[in-house]
């Protein structure tokens, strides 16, 4: 017997002291992907996790939920062999320290946040949750809203579920959990090595949207804040009055312009794209001046024709109602390229996103065999649209001229970068990446706000803008929810039936403890 203990002991002591687990779950739902290892391996300094959510059994049920798919992410994030530790802190703000802690540290006070944090570059928030009872059910001027409803809004705008559908009564469920992809974001911004060149600059002087705008359809500041929740920096410049792009550019975008850009202004454009490596987002709209037609896609046609696209001054119209309403001009975009799914609309492609569009122009890649460049079609309009040749001209609802209009499904988003085999031979070794929009208001804050697919998209252009293109193969893990259904007599009985079974084996050991008494 006691050769026995001691070797139970032993056994019990050695597992102790062994600090591994090993995932034996399908999809390796319990550990991160190899996209996530590799770019941890990048970390060069510790990142803290702070959790203030209370474990508090009144919190919605969403929350609950939202807290187990998050603990199990947290600890494959503990556990990961990583340069620098990633340290998870779950904090409660109420309970007076007994000695200084991380809560000191970073001056945190708030409950129900989650944030990432480093010594060198900070705190950022991840997650804020208002802890309200709901909206005034008595309040007329505002439709009522509960608790659940409003958490589950919170957990939407942050990111970290996607794929939801709506189940009975109509609520919402998330099928897919992006809680890596999201936790990932913030630890790289803190953790990565600082970039010199980290400023993405919007142009002005043309009309085009500014960054600082708060305007629902006009402005750009969620765009803004995008980028500056990425740790990167936002400013606006004027072409016409600088000789040389700044030496801190990452990217610069030209949000809408409705004038023309004069020669000078294009070349820096040129060599910003040729010579420095610079990236460049241009959102064209449909343009309704004939003035301007004397200097097509607003004097910007010499490049884009350099860099292998075709951006026409023409109006897309689509006669299917659920894609277009021709009154407001909002469109949806909804067919992506499948041949070869690009990182920008993998995700978008994969989960069937919608993007809310408005006037849309088409945006075409040069069919020319050989160029130094590597250009892709990547968001279309429907088989039924067509593009619209001298659109100010036509009449409404028009009549496809076959001669004339670009049948669909038309392009309205398309990329160009270098051909690494071909650019070389043309000169083109410090070549950037340029990507034109034929809608500027799928990236207004408008549309950022509402619709879920815009929001990706604009999240996969700073990806891309910013060389992070790993980011965007961060698989999303698949939900599985189960449910049981059953009427007030069917939950009884079942209560009742398993509850009965420790009910018995309670009564035969007590029974058989007073027969031994007795005996």
């Amino acid at each position: 017997m006691g050769l026995l203990f001691s070797l139970s002991f032993a056994l019990n002591y050695l597992v102790s002291r062994i600090d591994t687990q090993i995932d034996l779950t399908p999809d390796k739902k319990y550990t991160l992907s190899r996209e996530s290892l590799a770019l941890l391996n990048k970390m060069d300094q510790p990142v803290d996790l702070i959790i203030t959510l209370p474990d508090n059994p009144s919190m919605p049920k969403i929350i609950h939920r939202f807290m187990h798919d998050l603990n199990l992410l947290l600890d494959a994030f503990e556990r990961a062999d990583t340069p620098f530790p990633i340290r998870v802190h779950r904090m409660d703000v109420h309970t007076p320290p007994s000695r200084k802690n991380i809560l000191d540290q970073y001056k945190i006070t708030q409950p129900n946040l989650i944030l990432a944090g480093s010594p060198q570059n900070g705190i950022r928030v991840i997650f804020r949750y208002k802890d309200i009872k709901g909206t005034n059910p008595y309040d007329s001027t505002q439709s009522f809203r509960s608790a659940e409803s409003l958490a589950r809004q919170a957990i939407w705008e942050a990111g970290f579920y996607s794929d939801w559908k709506e189940i009975k009564n109509g609520i919402l469920e998330p099928g897919k959990f992006r809680g890596e992809e999201t936790l990932m974001r913030f630890i790289l911004e803190l953790a990565s090595p600082a970039q010199k060149r980290n400023v993405v600059y919007f142009t002005r002087g043309h009309g085009e949207s500014s960054p600082e705008d708060p305007d629902p359809s006009e402005g750009n500041s969620v765009l803004r804040g995008l980028m500056e929740d990425r740790n990167i920096k936002v400013a606006t410049i004027d072409l016409g009055i600088i000789e040389r792009m700044p030496d801190d550019a990452l990217a610069l975008i030209v949000s809408g312009p409705k004038a023309i850009f004069q020669d000078k202004e294009v070349e820096l454009l040129r060599n910003f794209l040729n010579q420095n490596m610079g990236r460049v987002l241009l959102t064209l709209d449909p343009v309704d001046e004939i003035a301007l037609s004397d200097r097509p896609a607003l004097g910007l046609r010499p490049l884009l024709k350099e860099w292998g696209l075709r951006c026409h001054d023409m109006l897309i119209f689509d006669p299917k109602r659920e894609n277009f309403d021709l009154f407001s001009g909002a469109y949806f975009l909804r067919t992506y390229q499948r041949e070869a799914s690009h990182p920008v609309i993998k995700n978008l492609m994969n989960e069937g996103f919608s993007i809310l569009a408005d006037r849309c122009r088409p945006v075409e890649v040069e069919k020319s065999l050989q160029s130094p460049f590597l250009r892709k079609e990547l968001i279309f309009t429907s088989r039924e649209s067509w593009a619209l040749s001298s659109w100010t001209e036509r009449s409404f609802p028009p009549e496809k001229n076959t001669l004339l209009d670009l049948a669909g499904p038309v392009p309205v988003l398309s990329i160009s970068q270098p051909d690494p085999k071909l650019a070389p031979q043309a000169g083109l070794t410090a070549a950037g990446k340029l990507m034109v929009l034929g809608s500027s208001k799928i990236l207004s804050n408008e549309k950022l706000r509402s619709g879920a697919g815009n929001q990706a998209l604009a999240r996969n252009i700073i990806y891309w803008m910013n060389e992070n293109n790993q980011m965007l193969d961060i698989p999303p893990r698949i939900l599985q929810s189960y449910s049981v259904s059953m009427s007030k007599d069917e939950f009884e009985l079942v209560f009742y039936y398993f509850a009965s079974v420790p009910t018995i084996v309670l009564i035969t050991g007590v029974f058989v403890s007073w027969l031994r008494k007795e005996l």
